[in-house]
């Protein structure tokens, strides 16, 4: 499976549970409405991993959510970046705007390898 993972930072002067209740419940939402039925077809997988915090949570997480899209293949996650880069992809890419720092983002396209279990 081809990935995109996207570390994500909230936006300045926003809490950690704001940006995830956001994130999770009004962005992902758009975005299935949104996203044509021939691009989310080659969609097979979306996630979000919110932090957490850990003890008595005085402590920033390096980052705020990592989110993965897993595509079937390449020719997917071009369909995908064409309609997110065009004008219909904008709805999108503004309300990233609501609750990320875009500028803070670190986006690397990956190839899914899972070793297989046992001893070697």
């Amino acid at each position: 499976m081809i990935k995109v993972v996207a570390t994500l930072k909230r936006k300045p002067g926003t809490t950690l549970e704001a940006f995830s209740r956001y994130y999770f419940e009004k962005h992902a939402p758009l975005a299935r409405r949104v996203i044509p039925p021939e691009v989310a077809a080659g969609i097979r997988r979306y996630v979000q991993n919110h932090a957490i915090r850990l003890g008595r949570g005085e402590s920033e997480p390096a980052f705020d959510c990592l989110t993965e899209i897993g595509f079937d293949d390449l020719a997917a996650l071009e369909r995908w970046r064409i309609w997110y880069e065009s004008p219909e992809g904008k709805i999108l890419r503004d309300d990233e705007e609501n609750f990320m720092d875009v500028n803070a983002r670190i986006i690397v396209v990956t190839e899914e390898r899972v070793p297989p279990r046992g001893g070697g």
